[in-house]
């Protein structure tokens, strides 16, 4: 018999899906809109482009899982979340220092706050499916 998903882990498939929606259209085909709304000066975007397309993978990724209701079909795309968002961390942790965490933008600081956010839920969640 499959083991449902918790009601909670749907909404956080959910909330996932519609901001790697979101941020991956507005990275991957329109990331000159997006430099200006936030004052970066940038002239080439291939690296947004790039953490767009992966946006749209991880975030289509989670709709997926939020679609099968089944904990074993979700298991392996949070465990990959998981690697991905402490890896993110890191970096960005890195990029904080690097750059002086003060001085650092306040979008620098919502991608990090976000990041830790669904690294706390998917852990927390990964935990209860677990039990």
């Amino acid at each position: 018999m499959a083991k449902e998903l918790l009601k909670g882990l749907e909404i956080v498939f959910l909330v996932h899906f519609i901001l790697g929606l979101i941020l991956g259209i507005l990275f991957l085909f329109i990331p000159e809109i997006y430099c200006t709304l936030v004052g970066i000066a940038m002239t080439d975007y291939g690296i947004l482009r790039f953490v767009g397309a992966a946006s749209l993978a991880l975030g289509g990724g989670s709709f997926l899982a939020y679609r099968s209701k089944d904990w074993e079909k979700a298991k392996l795309l949070v465990q990959m979340d998981l690697i991905w968002l402490v890896s993110a961390i890191l970096g960005l942790i890195w990029w904080l220092i690097e750059s002086g965490i003060f001085y650092t933008t306040v979008e620098g600081w919502w991608v990090f706050g976000m990041f830790v956010a669904f690294l706390a839920a998917f852990v927390y969640y990964y935990i209860l499916q677990e039990k």
